[in-house]
């Protein structure tokens, strides 16, 4: 067939041909949408690992709320004013990262994650709680207050774009409860 005869037969049925080219240029535009979704995907990602060392340093932040609670004490309730301020920014920005980066490392390059982060406190042989990120700051804020793990909390959302970039597990141990934080994702 030679590009003459292919071009006939396209002008001999233009409904037709009319049907295929929308198909295709459909399906190049949703190609070209998500290859760019992507991108900017990724540039949020090098963004936030920059930000996370300068503005949003959870281990800096533990330091800077140490002087800001009552003594002996390990929960959002038993802070400060200015320093459940601190937190509760933290916790909001982190609302909102980290669901971006578990898109990012669970997706392919043409096909979207639907994959969730699910936060739980787990005792030695079962989970005790499980907290969806993405449903708000105040359950974070409950699971700290209940079991009082404000500075473990803190430490663990800092370190965890990190385990979700490499895909790996990640769990903080807390001797004084007998519980350990972890991650899972939900498909």
């Amino acid at each position: 067939m030679t590009i003459d005869s292919i071009f006939q037969l396209a002008m001999d049925n233009l409904i037709y041909t009319g049907i295929i080219l929308n198909v295709v240029g459909f399906i190049i535009s949703r190609m070209w949408k998500a290859y760019r979704i992507h991108l900017g995907t990724k540039k949020y990602v090098k963004k936030a690992q920059k930000l996370r060392m300068k503005k949003w340093n959870g281990i800096q932040l533990v330091d800077k709320i140490h002087k800001k609670r009552k003594r002996g004490t390990n929960s959002y309730i038993k802070l400060k004013g200015s320093g459940k301020k601190l937190v509760k920014k933290y916790f909001s920005y982190k609302r909102k990262e980290l669901p971006v980066i578990t898109k990012y490392s669970y997706s392919k390059l043409l096909k979207k994650s639907s994959d969730k982060l699910i936060i739980y406190i787990r005792n030695e042989r079962k989970i005790i709680k499980k907290v969806n990120i993405k449903k708000g700051v105040k359950n974070i804020i409950d699971l700290t207050n209940k079991y009082h793990c404000l500075d473990e909390m803190i430490h663990f959302l800092h370190n965890l774009p990190d385990a979700l970039m490499d895909q790996r597990d990640y769990n903080i141990y807390i001797n004084e409860r007998n519980i350990s934080i972890g991650y899972m994702i939900k498909k």
